[in-house]
């Protein structure tokens, strides 16, 4: 191998440059981390009294438990779920804030995982009188993680391929294991993130623009 293909090598300085720009990401699953250590559900099946008091759903969001709709984020159902979703959300996140930083990738993950949960709450309980899931609760990061999959993919070139491949692998996975409530925010949340990712460069270009005439 060549000097100049060499990898450089692994340096004090290095390491704490990448901790730097992946510091939401780290704190996030600590956060997760902890909240199921709490909770008990890092080692067992998350308790029904916690799923009832902390997990988010419509008939406990409309109650007037918003703050649920944060909570719920970083909580996972048993173990396996939890396990999931740390791989899940360190690729998610931390691919979005190495490419947009901490800030931006802060505020995309959890306007998108809001927005995506609202929209479910709200198809919810639209639909009641054909399948009602009003009173489920449930918990999990994977509505705003999908969102950021939506904003990634809007940019790229098969863009509507990637979105339609997607799409059909959380139909199957429906198929073979259904979770009505989370099936539908992934797709509710990618397509959000899709839509929000297709504008954010005419949004981000009409911003410099107004800086500049501002200056």
């Amino acid at each position: 191998m060549s000097p100049e293909n060499r990898p450089a090598p692994i340096t004090p300085h290095r390491v704490s440059r990448t901790i730097s720009r992946l510091r939401f990401t780290l704190l996030f699953l600590a956060a997760m981390l902890l909240a199921n250590l709490a909770a008990g559900s890092a080692f067992d099946h998350l308790p029904a009294e916690v799923l009832e008091t902390w997990g988010i759903g419509y008939d406990s969001f409309f109650s007037g438990n918003a703050f649920r709709i944060v909570t719920g984020t970083f909580l996972s159902h048993d173990p396996a779920m939890l396990l999931r979703q740390l791989v899940f959300a360190g690729a998610v996140i931390g691919h979005t804030e190495w490419r947009r930083g901490s800030a931006r990738a802060a505020a995309l993950f959890f306007g998108l995982d809001i927005a995506g949960t609202l929209a479910l709450l709200a198809l919810t309980g639209w639909s009641a009188g054909l399948v009602d899931l009003t009173a489920v609760n449930d918990v999990g990061m994977s509505v705003g993680g999908f969102g950021l999959i939506g904003v990634a993919i809007a940019g790229w070139d098969r863009r509507w391929l990637l979105l339609c491949a997607i799409s059909l692998a959380i139909a199957a996975k429906y198929a073979i294991s259904p979770d009505p409530l989370a099936d539908l925010g992934h797709i509710l949340a990618l397509v959000i993130g899709f839509a929000l990712g297709a504008i954010l460069p005419t949004l981000q270009g009409s911003a410099r623009e107004e800086t500049a005439r501002a200056r």
